[in-house]
């Protein structure tokens, strides 16, 4: 009986698929505007050596959706369909990178997933929201050592990637992340999920007449 109930409320509810659909909207707004900082930080570290790192500095931006949507619904599935969603947005928002934004979507919710299934979805700390976005920037550039054919850079270059990019999810989709949901958690505005049950609430008392 104890099984079958957790199985039940590991369900998606509506209420679940609403907040990954706004946070879909929310985020491929986020993820288009920050291509544009990428492209900006290309520019200005070229000249020191360092422009192919540009992308990897606010690489963690990308798995936010992810992240954030886990954390809150503590659901498995959450946070792969955040990623997906934000992506296809993102897609029919006019990133010209076509069905490669939905397939980078996909593998990186991957990673999302598996860094909180690690936990057996029973943990919700900085210690799974770091995983998880570290094992999105792994599973990513898994997919680009083919997709940007980054399989030719040096063993230096690959280590510069992954630490630089790894040490981005950290800070975006795991510091920040936690942040940002604990914060909205306290104003009672996401009692109705599992991160609600968990936060306390502010009390606000109305004054009397």
């Amino acid at each position: 009986m104890k099984e079958e109930k957790e199985s039940i409320m590991h369900h998606l509810e509506l209420r679940d698929v609403i907040l990954m659909a706004g946070f879909g909207i929310i985020f491929a707004i986020v993820y288009l505007a920050v291509f544009n900082v990428g492209m900006g930080l290309s520019v200005a570290l070229t000249t020191t050596g360092l422009g192919d790192f540009s992308f990897d500095i606010i690489y963690g931006v990308w798995f936010m959706a992810g992240t954030m949507a886990a954390y809150i619904i503590r659901k498995p599935g959450a946070g792969l369909i955040a990623e997906v969603l934000a992506s296809v947005v993102e897609l029919l928002m006019g990133n010209s990178g076509g069905i490669a934004v939905v397939i980078t979507g996909l593998i990186q919710g991957l990673g999302t997933e598996l860094g909180f299934a690690i936990f057996r979805y029973k943990r919700w700390d900085m210690a799974s929201l770091s995983l998880a976005s570290v094992l999105s920037g792994v599973f990513i550039y898994g997919y680009e050592l083919y997709y940007l054919q980054y399989y030719m850079l040096p063993f230096g270059m690959h280590c510069g990637h992954l630490i630089i990019r790894s040490i981005s999810g950290i800070v975006f989709s795991a510091l920040i992340i936690k942040a940002v949901s604990d914060g909205l958690a306290k104003t009672g505005v996401l009692k109705n999920y599992a991160i609600g049950k968990t936060v306390k609430h502010a009390v606000v008392h109305e004054e009397e007449a």
